[in-house]
């Protein structure tokens, strides 16, 4: 039985609410939705979220990666979230724990959002829960997140959020539409970066009180 089974014995709440913010696993009648965020920023995904497109290119593909992200959860093997507005329930992008190492045991993160860079902050939001989610729910010892050229942004994201350079790996990645190879940047978040961060966050609201 691997890592995440024993840590995740006990049942957890599958839906993360931030102040803006409603974080879930997806449903069935999400495939509209998550469709049309693909097609409508699929120049921006690519290449980081190339399989994705390549996966999803009609309703009946949504609906059998909808079915496939389901069993992945209840497998533990990959933490899909979509993320909603609260306001009008308004399906707004994507954020993912995948590539679970269970021997660290660390985990890869991945976003996206629709209508960059007006929903930055809510992206923000999003990655600070799944960061917590992460280490207080999975108990994980590290999060990391690569980035091409190409979604540089969300890598000022990350490190907004507290995770750190550490170093980019020569062509590293290649996409699912063109052979050349991509330099990857890799930031990372260890437990102890995210306890103290925690830490100084309480120390400032303790401070403004």
């Amino acid at each position: 039985m691997s890592y995440l089974y024993n840590i995740l014995s006990e049942p957890f709440n599958e839906r993360i609410e931030t102040s803006q913010l409603v974080l879930r696993p997806y449903e069935e009648g999400d495939e509209p939705d998550f469709l049309r965020v693909l097609i409508e920023n699929a120049a921006v995904l690519n290449p980081a979220f190339g399989n994705r497109l390549a996966r999803v290119k009609v309703l009946e593909d949504a609906r059998i990666q909808m079915r496939q992200l389901r069993t992945d959860w209840d497998n533990r093997k990959v933490f899909d979230f979509g993320v909603w507005l609260k306001e009008h329930d308004t399906y707004i992008g994507d954020v993912t724990l995948l590539n679970l190492d269970y021997k660290t045991p660390k985990a890869e993160l991945g976003l996206y959002f629709t209508e960059w860079p007006d929903t930055r902050n809510y992206a923000l939001q999003a990655l600070q829960a799944i960061t917590t989610f992460a280490f207080k729910n999975l108990t994980l010892q590290k999060v990391y997140l690569r980035c091409t050229e190409t979604n540089a942004f969300m890598g000022e994201l990350a490190e907004e959020a507290g995770f750190r350079l550490e170093g980019m790996l020569r062509d590293d990645y290649r996409g699912t539409t063109s052979n050349e190879l991509l330099d990857l940047s890799y930031y990372g978040m260890t437990l102890p970066d995210f306890e103290n961060q925690q830490q100084l966050l309480e120390a400032k609201s303790t401070a403004s009180v």
